[in-house]
């Protein structure tokens, strides 16, 4: 399965890094905030299951909610997919796989 790139923002001048589009950079001030492809590759850093999820989401439950941090440094909130047969554990390798309405989903390898 190939792995998808991450689309994030960058600051034009201190190159800090955002998962969402700004106005202007949260760090420096500045106001040229750039598309900029990441790896998609990560490391688990934390996660939850949700098993009573908001009324949006019901139907979708158990799921698990993430944080991951990517090589590049941008820790990312995000939906986790654990492949059927394992657990996940806190320093598990992630990928970016896509972006959902709700947000981007990663998945263990």
């Amino acid at each position: 399965m190939r792995m998808a790139s991450f689309e994030a923002f960058a600051c034009d001048a201190c190159k800090g890094l955002f998962a969402r589009p700004q106005h202007s950079c949260r760090r420096c001030g500045a106001i040229t905030i750039l598309p900029v492809n990441l790896s998609g590759r990560g490391t688990l850093t934390s996660f939850t299951t949700i098993r009573v999820p908001p009324t949006v989401f019901l139907g979708q439950e158990p799921y698990d909610i993430a944080v991951i941090d990517l090589e590049e440094g941008l820790r990312v909130t995000a939906r986790l997919t654990v492949p059927a047969g394992r657990a996940a554990e806190i320093g598990d390798p992630a990928v970016f796989e896509e972006v959902l309405p709700y947000g981007p989903v990663f998945r263990l390898i």
